[in-house]
């Protein structure tokens, strides 16, 4: 599961990164874009929790930093609809808690018996 929640936001890191730019300039993007990338944030985000509630707990890390992350798209979302230019505090906060977050679990995927401590 850990895997594919992996493979998952490596896909959303994706598309991130191919709408970074119009929204770093303050160009609009195509309203279904963002919101794709959203639900499948939620996807991922989901498939680690269901790890983490399947005995997981070197996951809450993630799953606290994910939280933090979708409030900051969520607003970036509401500035973007009202057609305002999102300051770029914001978007450097959830690309960067976003980047931490993706290491994170990477690390984790690909080191099963890992931990932080």
């Amino acid at each position: 599961m850990l895997m594919g929640a992996f493979a998952v936001f490596t896909l959303v890191a994706v598309m991130g990164l191919s709408i970074l730019p119009s929204i770093w300039r303050g160009y609009p993007v195509e309203p279904f874009y963002p919101v794709l990338h959203g639900v499948t944030s939620l996807f991922g985000a989901a498939l680690v929790i269901l790890a983490a509630l399947a005995g997981d707990e070197r996951l809450y890390l993630n799953i606290g930093l994910a939280v933090v992350i979708i409030l900051l798209g969520v607003t970036l979302g509401i500035l973007g609809k009202k057609g305002k230019k999102a300051p770029k505090a914001l978007l450097l906060s959830h690309v960067g808690l976003a980047v931490v977050c993706y290491g994170i679990l990477g690390f984790f995927t690909l080191n099963p018996y890992a931990t932080l401590i």
